[in-house]
């Protein structure tokens, strides 16, 4: 790796001096002639060379790479006459700046063909469009995500108000409201989740390298998804700005945890990155056991030496034809992690005297590759975009468990029920999105918007392998025997959706600056869903006593469990297969009308009508749950919002809307999942959940880089769905409608400030985001016997974040960008307790990351990212215990995750 990095830097800095020989920069400041005022979204363009630049929210602008030499720029902006600045000299290795002041237009405007594209990487542009959107929205984009150091869309929008994660879990909360009540797309089209424990797909899929910007979007109105409580994520993948570019970003980087760590993994992962199928043995004819044994993953974990986390990513595009655009970019990533803790179960009348606890460890190894390619045909009226992109990631882990078991381990009696669990386990994930959008203008009032998307998702979980070992005294440990002891599975999850849309819009204003449309609407999902998961159990048949021993820390199982050994009735193959399958077609047609009152008011209502079936049949848990389930549903969704401009820094808006959330595939399958904490299986009776949503904002824009907002809500919720236990001695956790209604209330609170602004050089910028959220369920007194009431589940009422940037620039353009980041989430619920068992509870947890890069020239890039400074313990405890509501909570799981420490180079040229 180090061999690696530094052929890189060498070469980086070979081709930043060849470059920086022969070209100079162009920057400056365009602004209306009469009043000063800034001119955002203003085109600059170097004739002759196919290079230019949008203006930013401050009316700046910057173009680089520009030969030397001396050229004429050519400067437009919407309802400004075009002006030509001559005479522009650039010299090699200098910035040249040139200020435009621009007249108003007097005449008609002309068509203007504008083939630079205002960037919506920026936190001033966003800001903007957040300010002239008539509908309450946030967005963090890929500027903002690289001076916070975050890596992925799920990073994102924890940076958001009202957005938290679960440790440990791929999704988000919003508002308090999980992954059922949330909706993710892409470019506007909704994603499948890729793994079947989870609606929508993980947003670590989507690295930085491909984002844009990313929207949260908590307000509704009828031309968004209807299935959604929470907000509708809608991920904007990268795209081409300027008329040419080119990158390459190569980064290194440790976990505190991994370095001197005991660290193993196990077999059925590639050194790059894929998961290697094991050949598991097939069923003749449905037989129970089976004679052939030709698994080729070890059941033994292999030792590694720690390995340094590495990073590559490549991205470029250029126009051509003169009015066309491509882009493509490309990423690969390696982690390693290590973590080891506690993880217990207790029972409700003994719950200081778990029957479970464990001390556990376990190594990870972490893989992502991504390629993602965009067109962008610019017709005479239309522009058509096609989108297409492959995401793919795996994981491999190691576990030991070690620890009293008074179930697994009875045979142990004598030894306190004490043994060992291993656990091998490997996921592997991949998504192939391919979309086409079509939209122009068919005539000066008329508007379409035609596409379509496919989607392939594949989950796997190939050959995950459970075995269990009751001590036996002396550091010795014995082969567990009994049903589940010994265990390999085998899942894999396949869903091919096709999703069409389609949208006219007519306005109803001649006026430019008037949003005043109507727009008509339709789009569809249309859907299938398969997962199968056989499952084989390794059962000892050699009687007691052949039954292989082994020293706890030398365990090795390939010479028990082979085919001689199966051949020789030593041990059976038991074999059974768990399938579902999950069918939708639905269906949605909307009408959607912005108006326009005088100068301040103006007003969004639309009206959304959904046609929703979805069918799950499902043969699982050894053909022991067996039948299907139909939800056959329409739904009327109307919403009602409005936007108030008190004066130009001062706009209010409100949001009224209803919308419905459907249960996940998986809450639905009574099918049995083996989880680190406990096991969880699905209800096929559940309801489908009705949301009311009111939303109040004031956003007050004090300046171009300050601003100040306070956003209040409440949502109500009729058959709320929540993860319950069960109640029972295996912790096995499910999901219920658990009451008639539930309530989601409270206020978010955003500012950003600039501290310090020197001469243009030295800038201090501050940005906070805090919330209060207050959520209430209550429960049915005959089944909730500890609980009358709860928070809903992953609700953290207070949610804090706050950062801290500074920049440097200096003469010769070398900046220097520092932040500190940092995150509070208080105490969540994380499963609501049942028959006697007490709420288990996630607990508050602080977070602190500092980044720091160094740009040199705007080519040149150094990035140093320290992650996770304080290294909090993450725990998930039981509520005071029993009756005593007083009592100390039990821990049930606790972890740290360690510090992680990265150093990354691009170079952009």
């Amino acid at each position: 790796m180090r061999q690696i990095l530094t052929t890189v830097l060498f070469f980086l800095l070979s081709a930043f001096i060849s470059v920086h020989a022969q070209t100079g920069s162009i920057q400056g400041a365009i602004k209306d002639a009469k009043n000063g005022e800034e001119l955002i979204g203003a085109i600059i363009k170097v004739q002759g060379t196919g290079l230019g630049a949008p203006s930013d929210a401050f009316g700046k602008f910057r173009i680089d790479n520009v030969k030397e030499g001396t050229y004429t720029l050519e400067v437009n902006s919407l309802s400004y006459t075009p002006k030509s600045v001559s005479s522009v000299t650039v010299t090699a290795g200098k910035t040249t700046t040139i200020d435009v002041a621009m007249e108003q237009s007097t005449s008609q405007l002309s068509e203007v063909t504008i083939t630079a594209k205002g960037n919506r990487e920026t936190e001033q542009i966003l800001l903007l469009d957040q300010k002239k959107a008539v509908i309450a929205t946030q967005a963090i984009g890929a500027q903002e995500l690289s001076r916070k150091g975050v890596s992925n869309a799920e990073g994102a929008v924890t940076k958001i108000s009202g957005v938290s994660k679960r440790d440990g879990v791929k999704n988000v909360f919003v508002r308090g409201l999980g992954d059922r009540y949330n909706t993710t797309t892409l470019n506007g089209f909704a994603i499948p989740s890729e793994d079947p424990q989870f609606k929508n797909i993980s947003l670590d899929f989507f690295t930085s390298d491909i984002i844009q910007s990313v929207e949260v979007n908590k307000v509704f109105s009828a031309s968004m998804n209807g299935d959604v409580g929470g907000a509708l994520i809608n991920i904007n993948s990268k795209e081409l700005v300027d008329n040419n570019a080119l990158q390459i970003g190569i980064s290194t980087s440790i976990n505190s945890q991994v370095i001197g760590s005991d660290y193993s993994l196990p077999e059925g992962m590639s050194k790059f990155g894929f998961a290697t199928t094991s050949k598991s043995p097939t069923s003749q004819n449905g037989e129970q056991f089976l004679n052939g044994y030709t698994f080729n993953n070890s059941l033994d974990p292999l030792s590694k030496n720690p390995l340094f986390n590495g990073g590559l990513s490549v991205s470029g595009g250029s126009t051509f034809l003169n009015k066309h655009r491509f882009f493509v970019v490309g990423a690969m990533d390696n982690k390693y992690h290590y973590q080891e803790g506690v993880t217990r179960l207790i029972t409700a009348t003994n719950p200081k005297n778990p029957f479970r606890d464990f001390d556990y460890q376990q190594s990870s190894h972490s893989a992502s590759h991504m390629l993602a390619a965009n067109l962008e045909f610019n017709l005479r009226n239309s522009q058509l975009h096609f989108n297409s992109m492959y995401l793919h990631t795996a994981t491999a882990a190691a576990s030991n468990f070690y620890g009293k078991e008074t179930e697994l381990f009875q045979v142990a009696e004598d030894y306190n029920s004490e043994g060992y669990t291993r656990r091998l386990q490997v996921n592997d994930n991949s998504a192939i999105i391919n979309q086409l959008i079509w939209s122009g203008n068919l005539s000066d009032r008329i508007k379409y918007n035609v596409g379509a998307a496919v989607n392939h998702v594949i989950g796997q979980e190939p050959d995950r392998r459970i075995v269990m070992f009751p001590s036996i005294g002396d550091g010795m440990v014995q082969l567990g025997v009994g049903e589940g002891r010994n265990q390999r599975f085998n899942s894999k999850i396949t869903e091919t959706a096709v999703l069409p849309k389609a949208s006219l819009q007519y306005s109803l204003s001649a006026d430019l600056g008037n949003p005043s449309y109507i727009e008509i609407g339709y789009d569809s999902r249309i859907s299938s869903n398969e997962f199968s998961a056989p499952i084989y159990n390794l059962i000892w048949a050699g009687g007691q006593s052949n039954l292989p021993t082994f020293k706890l820390d030398d365990i090795r199982l390939d010479p028990y469990f082979n085919q001689q050994s199966l051949s020789n009735g030593d041990f059976r193959v038991e074999h059974f297969n768990d399938t579902y399958e999950v069918e939708r077609n639905n269906h949605a047609a909307y009408v959607d009308l912005v108006h326009k009152f005088g100068n301040k008011l103006t007003l969004n209502a639309g009206l959304r009508a959904d046609d929703i079936y979805t069918k799950i049949n499902y043969k699982v848990n050894r053909s022991a749950d067996v039948g299907s389930n139909t939800i056959d549903e329409f739904f009327l969704s109307p919403s009602l919002n409005t936007k108030y401009e008190l004066n130009e820094k001062n706009h209010f808006r409100t949001g009224i809307s209803r919308t419905y959330t459907l249960p996940q595939d998986k809450e639905i399958s009574p099918f049995i999942y083996l989880g680190i904490d406990g096991n969880e299986n699905g209800n096929p009776n559940l309801e489908v959940s009705t949301n009311y949503n009111f939303d109040l904002k004031w956003d007050s824009y004090l300046s171009s880089g300050d601003y100040f907002s306070v956003n209040a809500f409440y949502k109500h919720i009729l058959n709320p769905i929540a993860r319950v236990d069960q109640g029972n001695s295996a912790g096995l956790r499910t999901y219920d409608n658990v009451s008639d209604h539930a309530v989601a209330t409270g206020v978010e609170v955003e500012v950003r400030k600039s501290l310090m602004n020197l001469a243009e050089k030295h800038r201090l910028n501050a940005g906070l985001n805090a919330s209060y959220i207050y959520t209430r369920v209550n429960l049915d007194p005959t089944f909730f016997v500890q609980n009358t009431s709860s928070t809903l589940e992953g609700a953290a009422p207070y949610i804090f974040n706050a950062d801290l940037t500074y920049n440097l620039l200096t003469n010769n353009n070398t900046s220097i960008t520092s932040a500190l980041v940092l995150n509070y989430l208080s105490d969540r619920v994380h499963t609501i307790g049942t028959r006697g068992f007490n709420n288990l509870i996630e607990e508050r947890i602080t977070t602190l990351d500092f980044v720091t890069s160094l740009g040199i020239n705007d080519h040149l890039k150094f990035t140093l990212k320290a992650k996770n400074l304080l290294n909090p313990e993450y725990k998930l405890t039981r509520e005071g215990a029993g009756s005593d509501t007083d009592a100390e909570n039990v821990i049930i799981r606790s972890y740290k995750r360690g510090a992680a420490f990265d150093f990354g180079v691009t170079y952009q040229f």
